[in-house]
């Protein structure tokens, strides 16, 4: 099926399969969603539907030509990417320094006895994460690569992956206490065995819990993501340069985060004098910034990403010009004209997850001083911070769908995600989706792989110190890496569902038992 140029939204109005409506006529009553809502809070949420509706119908899918859209964040974004670089650089000399001289030193270790430790040479470090990013990236390719080709097998294995780590982690918990003689041994601080109790039997009730989800309630949820998983392998089987696309990203999130920090170690180390004698909150801003910095960094590398997978299946989906080879045409929108859009999309959440990580450090500092009171205030302000910056997360992974799509800004994006799904009634099918869980235990795979390289890489180069840092090291890596590769699963199913709410018949065409899951999904709530 093939598109012409200059494209309209069409709305239909009969629903005699589909329950999408036009935003210009639509009303509360036909939204379960605005059902419960205040008659005021109703007509500002149509408000919105309807201004979302408006900007659909002035932008066509995949213009001819695309302005670039939020310039000035991009500009503020390349300042800070070069001052971190700079600032890398400018430190690096000083942290290999400072690593030299502390090799070979003796120190203490836990629980308080003394036995000969050193600090690894800054480039073993460095050559830990890149490791473990490595094998992270690997990993990530060969599971998107099996999601093509047994998509059952993998979308299993994904979500059974994270509860039997749990369960295994709270079994190794009991074997590294018996294999140490730590019970009544006379090594540890009283009470230590029964933390260690208590925490293996955390891990493992919290897998025996997950498990059961899965094989309870998400077992009639898994065919349907199977049938969407197999939609995307289809799609990068006719375009296996995704996969490249997705090795490409986690190289880059990787040298940004190793970046991040040479460039903030190096900092720390240097001044690390003048910092201690500071007041608390200089170092509380000290906090924000980098971890700011450093998430900003991460977010973009990643959205860009997700912006180019956006408009590879969007090119799919609509048949347009380009459609026989859109990785290009769609990296270049992401890089250009997106761009901005990302980068302020990125800075939203790097601000909430700064705060985030700032009140963590402020809770951790006042369990050490023995506030409780203020420790269970901050892990409350925690726990709603980090719902924000997910919430965040998860809204703008919407709205960039329609940056790719469109080539909108990332405001025009957002209202326009509302309207489009919204009208769909699209949440109830989102909310059969299992995309979350997919992607966080592919990612958790993708992490271990990484945390194994980095560990290995650690431990031949310099010893079991090296190798236990390593191990963190390219684990973390590892695990950011591994999530910006096995995330074009994520954002080919979001388009797809995206486009379909805007116009179904492509999709009844070239899959139609998908098309028709999707109705009788949405139908089965309608009342």
């Amino acid at each position: 099926h093939k598109h012409s140029e200059g494209r309209q939204v069409r709305w239909p109005t009969a629903m005699a399969r589909s329950v999408r409506l036009n935003p210009a006529t639509v009303t509360a009553d036909h939204l379960p969603a605005l059902r419960s809502l205040s008659d005021e809070k109703a007509d500002r949420k149509l408000e919105e539907v309807r201004h979302g509706g408006e900007l659909m119908e002035e932008m066509e899918v995949f213009p001819d030509h695309r302005s670039c859209q939020d310039v000035w964040w991009l500009v503020i974004f390349l300042l800070t990417v070069l001052g971190t670089f700079f600032v890398a650089f400018w430190y690096s000399e000083g942290l290999i320094r400072w690593s030299d001289a502390h090799i070979n030193t003796v120190g203490y270790l836990a629980y308080g006895y003394h036995t000969s430790s050193w600090v690894p040479n800054i480039w073993t470090l460095v050559g830990s994460g890149a490791m473990g990013a490595a094998c992270s990236v690997l990993t990530a390719f060969i599971i998107v690569l099996l999601m093509h080709r047994c998509p059952s097998c993998m979308v299993w294995t994904s979500l059974l992956i994270g509860p039997i780590v749990m369960m295994v982690f709270g079994v190794l918990i009991f074997v590294f206490a018996a294999a140490s003689g730590i019970y009544g041994s006379g090594y540890t601080e009283p009470g230590s065995a029964m933390i260690l109790t208590i925490t293996g039997c955390v891990f493992i009730a919290f897998g025996i819990c997950m498990l059961t989800c899965v094989c309870c309630c998400y077992k009639s949820l898994i065919p349907f993501m199977i049938k969407l998983v197999e939609v995307v392998g289809d799609v990068m089987e006719d375009h296996p340069s995704v996969l490249l696309l997705a090795l490409i990203g986690s190289m880059f999130s990787a040298a940004w985060m190793i970046t991040c920090g040479v460039a903030f170690l190096g900092t720390y180390i240097t001044h690390r004098v003048t910092l201690h004698e500071q007041h608390r909150s200089v170092f509380y801003a000290v906090i924000f910034l980098a971890t700011l910095i450093n998430v900003w960094g991460a977010q973009v590398t990643t959205n860009v990403c997700h912006v180019a997978y956006c408009g590879v299946f969007g090119r799919w989906y609509f048949q347009t010009r380009d459609c026989k080879s859109p990785v290009m045409p769609s990296i270049g929108a992401a890089l250009t004209t997106s761009l901005g859009s990302v980068c302020l999309g990125s800075l939203l959440v790097a601000i909430v997850r700064a705060v985030q990580q700032v009140v963590r450090v402020m809770k951790q500092q006042a369990m050490e001083d023995g506030n409780i009171v203020t420790c269970i205030i901050l892990a409350v302000v925690e726990c709603f911070i980090r719902c924000i910056g997910d919430i965040l997360e998860y809204f703008n992974d919407w709205a960039y769908v329609q940056c790719a799509v469109r080539g909108a800004s990332f405001c025009e994006g957002a209202r326009i995600s509302v309207a489009l799904l919204t009208c769909a009634n699209a949440q109830f099918i989102i909310r059969d989706l299992l995309l979350g869980s997919l992607v966080s235990m592919s990612s958790i795979l993708c992490g271990l792989a990484g945390a194994l390289g980095g560990g290995l890489t650690g431990y031949l180069t310099e010893g079991s110190v090296a190798g236990v840092l390593g191990l963190f090291l390219g684990g973390y890596v590892g695990l950011i890496a591994g999530y910006g590769s096995v995330s074009v699963i994520s954002s080919g199913i979001k388009t797809i569902l995206a486009s379909w709410a805007e116009d179904p018949a492509p999709l009844e065409q070239t899959h139609p038992d998908i098309a028709e899951e999707f109705h009788s999904r949405m139908s089965g709530y309608r009342g």
